[in-house]
């Protein structure tokens, strides 16, 4: 499995804990993001990767923005 995607798992899982309110983004620095992308392509998408709208299923009604700024950066919104 994808690092980037174990990362966002947890960020998520955390999240979940602190907040009542749903995540609407993934905010992920541009070397995340650009990781992300590499993986997915690496792996070919396997079924726990299956899209949906083109994103993983479990990622279904969250945007993924990428920040440019700050490069390692990975914030659930």
């Amino acid at each position: 499995m994808s690092t980037v995607l174990h990362e966002i798992d947890e960020a998520l899982a955390v999240f979940r804990q602190r907040s009542q309110a749903r995540p609407v983004a993934v905010y992920l620095g541009e070397r995340k993001f650009t990781q992300l992308i590499l993986d997915v392509a690496r792996l070919g998408a396997p079924p726990a990767l299956s899209t949906d709208a083109g994103r993983p299923r479990t990622y279904r009604n969250l945007e993924l923005l990428r920040d440019e700024i700050h490069v390692d950066a990975l914030r659930i919104i």
